[in-house]
């Protein structure tokens, strides 16, 4: 075929290069946001099998505030409880467990497993539901040039890449398309193992294309593009650690076994090795076997001979550590195998512009079940903040934070690793059992995001002892709001903050507005929302004080009220203006007004959010929500002055936007 548009140029502010789903993750933002994005991938379609599965609580929470979380607990399996078979000494297999976490309902959502192409088209139907903006697939990136010189202008294009359109060679190997009549394809795809939404994406995307190249001058580069990370290297990041000698083999089957627990979530046991067993969707199961190991000098080196392992030798280690149970299948969606290692790269960025995420920074064993969520948790970190400055909402400052904020996790993620990874293959079984039930323990509030030691930035307001103010002492800036089920105050309908925080990227300052049957309470209130809406004379009110989110959003911040009076006690008209705004043709805007009562027919709407969120149920207090959930200042009602203030320092203000 011969070659066509050569070196056509075109800009745009921020390029994507890695549609995974760190990069899916960041090019939401840039939909939501309205930016002028590009975002391109070698590969020459989605991901439509295998790959990653675990979702923890925390980025479903993220999914929820997105909009789509339903579509996974409808299509994923729930993996909360895990039990554990060792040897009884007499050739048996015995149960040990269940083992549950004693803080699984700090949450709406519980771990669930769903393979990473679904998650992937759900992050795709998002990004098309807010824009046009669409993954070009099959484009490699082939040349890069940064120029300093320019790195300061905020309108300029530092960055230049030349970016090659692939033809048929673009679909990743091992990709076959299965006809209709085959009931089994291994590491393939048919009909019958995809969902219809996929299937007519993989017809329509593994057609030839015409090669091509372009050259792009973009403002800011976002390299997901892999642990070989074409972007990683061009700007000369390493990546540092080691890998062991451990080979082991992965499937996704439909077993055909009498193991009682092939359903469960949990690890089998055996003087060989240890096998962890994930239940999956489609009645599929997902095994985790040790296969071999190599000698020191190539594990040192990260090579080691794949054409050596087959799908039945990891049967036939299945069915070894099984035993005296029976093991087989017909159907395998998936299959490969893989070296342990624990890789990170020394910094996420590179100057102000460039920015690398998941996999791109860091690498591990998949068996934590935190790949995909750490990725896609990196993507959604840097993407409303490159959104935010691309837009001119945002002050360039807060790119910064990035690497601070994330590369301290990845650094939790690879401790985590290496305490969970050797337990597969060293230790007894009881000693094992006891061990992981430990390391899982110590672990889990990191893994299940319930705490992100996010540290003290422009972004984030901590207090010396990195704990919440006194009128809000457990909304500790750095971390997530907790989660509560509110009632509507004008209906009396139920939803999640993670719902009700949506991810679009706005700051919220959350009113939370205490008992406002009081008179006093109700004038301090007032008092509040005028500060926010009104003009002092010298600096504009708070509302009206930022540059807007160019075709999305006039104001960059929205204002909610959570009150704590029975919802039965007080009417929805009772509240300032500035919470129930008026259309003439929409009418009132209702769901700004929110109420922490208990619901007798929900009893996840328990009106005890003022405990969880250790704030005083008369007095109230106030928290500012960053874009993507985690607080970023808590104080009391009269504190506006330091409100301002924190805000001043993220967000452009309307005069200084004006002046550029």
């Amino acid at each position: 075929m011969e070659p066509a548009n050569d070196n056509v140029e075109s800009k745009t502010d921020v390029l994507i290069i890695g549609a995974g789903p760190s990069g899916l993750m960041a090019a939401y933002w840039m939909a939501r946001c309205g930016i002028n994005a590009r975002i391109v991938d070698k590969r020459g379609t989605k991901v439509f099998t295998g790959q990653a599965d675990g979702l923890r609580s925390r980025t479903l929470e993220l999914f929820d505030s997105i909009g789509f979380q339903h579509r996974v607990h409808q299509e994923g399996h729930v993996a909360v409880e895990a039990n554990f078979w060792v040897p009884d000494g007499k050739g048996n297999l015995i149960r040990q467990g269940p083992h549950c976490s004693s803080k699984v309902n700090e949450s709406p959502f519980r771990n669930m497993l769903l393979n990473q192409g679904r998650i992937e088209r759900f992050l795709l139907d998002s990004i098309q539901e807010h824009s046009d903006l669409q993954v070009e697939r099959g484009v490699i990136a082939e040349t890069f040039e940064y120029h300093n010189e320019v790195d300061d202008d905020p309108m300029g294009y530092p960055i230049t890449v030349k970016l090659r359109t692939l033809s048929d060679e673009a679909n990743p190997p091992g990709l076959h398309m299965a006809g209709p009549n085959q009931s089994a394809v291994a590491s393939g795809v048919a009909p019958g193992n995809l969902l219809p939404d996929d299937w007519i994406e993989l017809i329509a995307k593994s057609k030839a294309k015409e090669t091509k190249t372009e050259i792009i001058k973009a403002k800011y580069l976002i390299g997901c593009d892999g642990a070989h990370s074409w972007t990683r290297k061009q700007v000369n990041i390493p990546l540092e650690g080691s890998t062991t000698d451990h080979i082991w083999g992965v499937i996704d089957v439909v077993p055909i076994s009498n193991f009682p627990d092939i359903r469960r979530l949990g690890t089998v046991t055996h003087a060989s090795g240890t096998i962890l067993v994930i239940p999956r969707e489609r009645n599929m199961v997902r095994l985790y076997v040790p296969v071999q190991t190599i000698e020191a000098s190539a594990a040192s080196e990260g090579r080691f001979d794949r054409s050596k392992i087959t799908l039945e030798m990891i049967k036939g280690r299945v069915q070894a550590i099984f035993a005296p149970y029976t093991f087989d299948f017909q159907i395998c969606d998936w299959w490969t195998a893989y070296q342990i290692g624990q890789r990170i790269a020394p910094t996420f960025s590179k100057g102000s512009r460039i920015f690398l995420a998941g996999d791109a920074v860091h690498t591990h064993s998949p068996k934590v079940g935190l790949g995909m969520n750490m990725s896609m948790q990196d993507g959604f970190n840097i993407g409303w903040k490159v959104a935010l400055v691309a837009a001119g909402a945002a002050q360039a400052s807060i790119l910064g934070t990035y690497d601070a904020e994330r590369h301290r996790l990845a650094e939790m993620l690879l401790d985590f690793d290496r305490h969970w990874s050797g337990l597969f293959t060293d230790g007894d079984g009881e000693s094992k059992t006891r061990n992981m039930i430990k390391v899982v323990e110590l672990f889990e509030d990191f893994a299940e995001g319930r705490n992100s030691f996010y540290g003290t930035s422009e972004l984030v307001w901590k207090l010396e002892n990195d704990e919440g103010p006194p009128a809000a002492r457990h909304m500790i800036p750095g971390e997530r709001f907790p989660p509560v089920k509110l009632r509507m105050q004008a209906d009396g309908n139920l939803r999640w903050t993670t719902r009700l925080l949506e991810s679009d990227g706005r700051f919220r300052v959350v009113i939370l507005a205490g008992d406002v049957r009081t008179a006093t309470q109700k004038d301090r209130l007032l008092v509040l929302t005028q500060h926010l809406s009104k003009s002092d004379g010298k600096q504009g009110a708070v509302l009206d004080r930022y540059a807007p989110i160019v075709g999305c959003f006039d104001c960059v911040i929205d204002v909610i009220a959570i009150h704590s009076a029975p919802w039965t006690e007080v009417e929805f008209f009772d509240f300032p203006e500035i919470l129930r705004p008026f259309d003439p043709v929409q009418g009132w805007k209702y769901d700004k007004v929110w109420c922490d009562d208990a619901c007798i027919w929900d009893r996840d709407c328990d009106g005890k959010g003022y405990e969880r969120w250790g704030v005083d149920r008369l007095l109230g207090a106030m928290v500012v929500v960053r874009p993507d959930q985690y607080i970023g200042w808590a104080g009391e009602l009269q504190e506006v002055d330091e409100l301002t203030r924190y805000l001043d320092g993220i967000l452009i203000q309307k005069t200084a936007n004006e002046g550029l």
